[in-house]
């Protein structure tokens, strides 16, 4: 028997995978299907592709090339193309459901030298709508990579206001809202201006006493002279008359009513020692006491020029923001008169050095309805401050991923001045977030857990700030019906620098840039069909820079601080993250994008800071949202 040889030729893989279905592709209604497939073609081959049911578009293209096999939209459609080269190939597909039903892609391959296969003839109306092919390893992979990595840039913008406000925040000498600010007015002393304060307050009023005490005894010197140049005038008018400075006469009633004892004494012993002789002596006593008042008056003029000078002193010094001490009675309501020693700002400078508390024991009075004891509690800036912040973001994917996303952060924080220059912070910080899309029907829910710290340092006018964190996030994955749990870990570090302008007496501006870099490193799992899906390590990062401007509004009864303000910030990030593969879109990672906040600060007369903010952010890119938050700040010390 003759062996008969075989006339049909061997197709390539690429045409055996099309006839076998492995390139078959589905949409639910409304739904999008993105699909690559790498393989294999001979140059000559012939790929032919049906769209059916109710496709609201369709795109395959074969590369290299591009060769493009079909393009539709709203329709059904047939088309092929001649591969032209032969080796590695990748089919691109993209297919859409409308709303009116599935959509489905058929394919079918004629090789090079064998025999055309027909393609797959469309049913006249479909019937139960296949079920779209499961992702392979790669593509969930991607998926949850892609998620990961969008869901980042959003948490990194709401955390960023956190940490940026947080290192400049003061609830008693400064604003704090959702973009970075002080307040405008006029800083306090410092502790040292403080301290001379107190110390020449002091001195100034050791001066005044003795002042009074100099002008005290300047008036009896002057007293005693006058008497003695009228004893003198008087003997040498009568220096005979007996009763001038005896002791029996009107000269001695005279002379007790106005002399020193001792004086007197030396004039009772006139009839011993002679008039002459005591005439002698009133007149050189006289002149050592007008040199005595010469001396005191020098002294004077020494004490009022160190008072002058220490006046002029304290109206240099800052006035401080937490002295509550009332200039005038008139300013306490009816329940909280008191009667105060003194009125002036000296004697109120006083009260507070001796401990800013005036009580019954300073009035000598007792209690009544209306007079009662005051205390003034002096908080200088404070060195310790706690702070709790809560942020709800909602962002969108606006390109063929779809992803929708959103995500709460709780974050809890303590900050220490260690002078005027340095504070260093620590926070922690817990996520709830979730990521959709109908690209697979994708649903990622997430829990994370973060520590950091963070520092400003004032050089100068510039405020140098930075932050760094660590985190863990769980996250569960269903995708195309197969769900899987991950773990993500991160390391994040953020720089900035800052100052401030006073545009006029109530407005400021406040202009900002940072930069910030996170690396995320997704570990490996096995989904609940037991494919292994493998880990991922990406870094993410941003640049941004702008002002925020804000002006100073008189505040009501109750606040200490209201200030209105706008953030407007420009921001550029990026990615190494730049194609996905399989059912992912490659998502826009690095692009320029910009936001507007309004905000809100306020203070409150017990020293808490209350400050909320509203954020639209993603203007020009494709991943846009939204977040709200607020902060309170509390002074521990």
């Amino acid at each position: 028997m003759a062996l008969v040889a075989s006339t049909t030729a061997q197709a390539s893989p690429g045409c055996d995978a099309a006839n076998n279905g492995t390139f078959t592709t589905s949409a639910p209604a409304n739904t999008n299907s993105f699909r690559q497939f790498n393989t294999t073609f001979d140059s000559g081959d012939t790929l032919f592709v049906t769209a059916t049911g109710t496709p609201l578009g369709v795109g395959v293209d074969l590369f290299p090339g591009p060769q493009t096999v079909l393009v539709v939209n709203g329709a059904n459609g047939m088309g092929s193309t001649v591969v032209n080269n032969a080796g590695p190939h990748t089919l691109d597909i993209t297919l859409a459901g409308g709303p009116g039903g599935a959509a489905f892609l058929n394919f079918s391959c004629t090789a090079t030298s064998g025999p055309p296969t027909p393609p797959v003839t469309p049913p006249t109306t479909p019937t139960t709508p296949t079920t779209p092919t499961t992702p392979d390893a790669t593509d969930q992979s991607d998926t949850a990579t892609n998620a990961t990595t969008t869901s980042i840039i959003a948490e990194n913008f709401g955390l960023g206001v956190i940490i940026a406000v947080a290192a400049l925040e003061d609830p008693e000498t400064s604003p704090g809202s959702g973009a970075p600010q002080e307040d405008p007015t006029p800083a306090g002393p410092t502790q040292a201006e403080i301290d001379e304060s107190i110390d020449i307050t002091r001195e100034l009023f050791v001066l005044r006493d003795t002042e009074k005490e100099i002008n005290d005894r300047i008036k009896t010197l002057e007293g005693e002279i006058r008497w003695a140049e009228s004893t003198v005038r008087e003997y040498q008018l009568n220096p005979s008359t007996d009763d001038t400075v005896s002791s029996d006469g009107f000269g001695s009633e005279y002379v007790k009513l106005f002399l020193p004892v001792e004086v007197f004494d030396d004039l009772q012993q006139m009839e011993d020692v002679g008039d002459k002789e005591l005439i002698s002596r009133i007149s050189a006593e006289a002149k050592r006491k007008q040199n005595e008042i010469d001396r005191l008056k020098e002294q004077r003029t020494t004490n009022q020029n160190r008072q002058a000078e220490i006046e002029e002193r304290l109206k240099e010094i800052p006035d401080d923001p937490n002295d509550f001490t009332p200039d005038d009675l008139e300013d306490l309501g009816d329940t909280d008169a008191i009667l105060f020693v003194g009125r002036d700002p000296f004697a109120r400078a006083l009260m507070r050095y001796r401990g800013f508390r005036l009580d019954v024991a300073d009035t000598g009075e007792g209690f009544t309805d209306t007079v009662k004891p005051l205390s003034f509690t002096r908080t200088l800036s404070s060195t310790i401050v706690g702070w709790v912040r809560a942020v709800y973001t909602d962002y969108e994917q606006d390109d063929a991923s779809q992803q929708d996303g959103d995500n709460i952060l709780v974050a809890l924080g303590i900050h220490k001045d260690f002078n005027d220059d340095l504070r260093v912070g620590l926070y922690v910080t817990t996520t709830w977030g979730d990521v959709t899309s109908p690209v697979n029907n994708l649903d990622i829910d997430t829990t994370g857990y973060s520590l950091g710290a963070y520092g400003r340092y004032k050089w100068g006018e510039i405020d140098v700030n930075a932050s760094t964190r660590i985190g863990l996030t769980g996250n569960d994955i269903s995708v195309s019906g197969t769900t899987g749990s991950y773990d993500t870990r991160l390391a994040s570090f953020t720089f900035g620098i800052s100052g401030q302008e006073q545009l006029t007496d109530s407005v400021w501006m406040r202009p900002a840039i940072s930069i910030t870099n996170t690396w995320v490193n997704r570990e490996d799992y096995v989904n609940s069909a037991g494919t292994a899906i493998g880990g991922n390590t990406t870094w993410t990062g941003n640049v941004s820079a702008g002002p925020t401007i804000g002006t100073s509004l008189t505040p009501p009864s109750g606040f200490k601080r209201l200030e209105p303000a706008i953030g407007l910030l420009a921001t550029y990030n990026y990615s190494d993250q730049d194609t996905q593969a399989g059912t992912v879109t490659a998502s826009e990672t690095d692009y320029l994008s910009l936001s507007v906040s309004p905000q809100l600060s306020m203070e409150f007369n017990s020293g808490a800071s209350l400050d909320v903010f509203g954020s639209y952010f993603g203007i020009g890119a494709d991943l846009d949202g939204w977040s709200v938050g607020g902060t309170l700040s509390i002074p521990l010390n």
